[in-house]
């Protein structure tokens, strides 16, 4: 991709949502899935810096998504994303945190899908929208902390990844949150914003979407054939005065 600025990139898999993070300006990157040539890499060229690779798909199986060591994030939205993605994740986390009423949706999810996962392992908020009998459930748990975060000058997104930052026994290469998109542009604006104010990376699935940040430098996304074969579209969205942006592997590739 280009320099100095901000995208939205996204490609289809069930929908691909990238993001950028760069000195200055701050890129964001959007991949939506239809891409009818999208070769086998993609690359993303920034000011010509140091190339990361992003492996995060499985080449075999669609419900497999490959992160290392990571913390998973439940939030207040209706979980859409299919079971045997989700619970696989769940599964795999080293960490993992409900937030306030996201809590009551998860193991409404579970119930409905007769799932068995461990519970959670912190359960936060300001506790505004969570089911008052979910939160002393809850309480009751020995293999949960609960934690009240009030700050309102945060959101319940930020707080979270704060208490899983600051509690995991483990070192993270990075963090899920599964929410779904609510329509509400400010709402998107501001999970994107967490995005960019984490310290690791961080990705967001949806059914629809997975999105995350690209920092400045040259980027290499795999995309296996089985998405390939897909139909997908994909579109670049700049959210800054100025964007350069240079790609390889579409079917309309950019140049700054």
């Amino acid at each position: 991709m280009g320099h100095s600025s901000t995208y939205s990139f996204s490609l289809n898999i069930y929908n691909l949502f990238l993001r950028q993070k760069f000195n200055v300006l701050h890129p964001i990157v959007y991949l939506k899935p239809l891409l009818r040539n999208f070769c086998h890499n993609l690359h993303i060229d920034m000011n010509g810096r140091k190339e990361k690779e992003w492996k995060i798909f499985s080449e075999q199986d669609d419900y497999e998504l490959k992160f290392k060591s990571y913390g998973i994030l439940i939030l207040n939205r209706p979980i859409t994303v299919s079971p045997e993605k989700v619970i696989k994740l769940w599964n795999e986390a080293c960490w993992r945190i409900t937030i306030d009423g996201g809590t009551d949706k998860w193991f409404d999810f579970v119930k409905q899908h007769s799932l068995s996962p461990s519970l959670p392992n912190y359960v936060t908020g300001d506790f505004d929208s969570i089911k008052h009998e979910t939160l002393e459930f809850c309480k009751q748990q020995d293999e949960i902390t609960v934690i009240n975060t009030p700050d309102q000058d945060f959101t319940d997104f930020d707080k979270a990844l704060d208490v899983l930052m600051k509690t995991c026994p483990h070192k993270l290469d990075c963090f899920v949150a599964v929410l779904e998109h609510s329509g509400r542009l400010d709402q998107t604006f501001s999970n994107i914003n967490t995005l960019a104010r984490a310290s690791i990376d961080g990705f967001m699935i949806s059914e629809s979407a997975i999105t995350w940040l690209l920092c400045p430098g040259y980027h290499r996304i795999y995309i296996p054939h089985y998405l390939r074969n897909r139909k997908a579209y994909c579109g670049i969205l700049p959210f800054a005065p100025e964007a350069k942006v240079t790609t390889k592997g579409l079917k309309w590739n950019l140049s700054e």
